[in-house]
């Protein structure tokens, strides 16, 4: 498969069929006015790329302005031909497919996704930014938050996995790299690409290929995310589910 055939047209909801014309339409912001126009194209001229704020495999996420606004956002760019040599083309739709569910159920404790677009080479997320960075180096600095800290956090980690398991939802890979703090130090969850949606009748997870009911129900107890922070269901060889 060549890096063009990663367009994802068919694989991300909302990307343009059309190869490498580089836009998209932007998802609504719920805190605008219903009479606003209705929301432009974008491309990556649109921004005015910064500094790095976090890496992958096979993605990039930069510190970007809008031109016209001024507004900051981390934009997430994927390189298509790493997502192709990682075999991550699943990952990205489950992403893109989560949040947008996310952007329907909106709640404080998410990274918002914005609008997606593409060229030639890459994919770009267009996200909200999370001006403090991740939780991780403030727990190592501190080496562990007090009683009144970690009441905090605990109950707005609640209030987000409650969120999530309602929308049957499981994310799989939570971990301090994956909460991010805004500008008042509340938490923001990212990172969508292990997570999965449940079957609410059976809670099998919903596949992403045409595979049967069984081998769905063996899928939702393999391992993914990240060893050192394997759920208790894991190291149990219980299965998932957002009970």
């Amino acid at each position: 498969m060549s890096t063009g055939e990663v367009s994802l047209g068919c694989h991300i909801q909302d990307i343009n069929e059309s190869e490498g014309n580089g836009t998209t339409n932007t998802l609504p912001d719920p805190n605008t006015s219903n009479s606003v126009k209705p929301p432009s194209k974008k491309s990556a001229k649109d921004f005015r790329f910064g500094k790095v704020i976090g890496d992958g495999s096979f993605s990039t996420v930069y510190l970007a302005k809008d031109v016209h606004s001024n507004k900051e956002y981390a934009i997430k760019v994927c390189q298509k031909k790493h997502i192709l040599r990682e075999r991550k083309q699943k990952a990205i739709m489950r992403e893109k497919q989560i949040m947008n569910i996310l952007n329907n159920h909106p709640s404080p404790f998410f990274i918002k996704l914005y609008c997606t677009f593409q060229d030639s080479d890459r994919l770009y997320f267009v996200m909200s930014y999370a001006k403090h960075g991740e939780l991780l180096p403030y727990i190592v600095r501190v080496g562990s938050f007090d009683e009144e800290c970690t009441r905090f956090y605990a109950a707005e980690l609640i209030l987000a996995i409650e969120h999530l398991h309602k929308l049957f939802i499981i994310h799989r890979d939570l971990k301090p790299e994956n909460i991010l703090l805004d500008e008042h130090m509340h938490i923001k969850i990212t990172d969508f690409g292990s997570a999965k949606v449940i079957n609410a009748k059976n809670d099998s997870v919903t596949s992403d290929e045409n595979e049967s009911s069984s081998n769905e129900t063996s899928r939702k107890g393999s391992f993914v995310g990240t060893a050192q922070y394997v759920s208790p269901e894991m190291l149990a060889e219980k299965t998932a589910s957002p009970r």
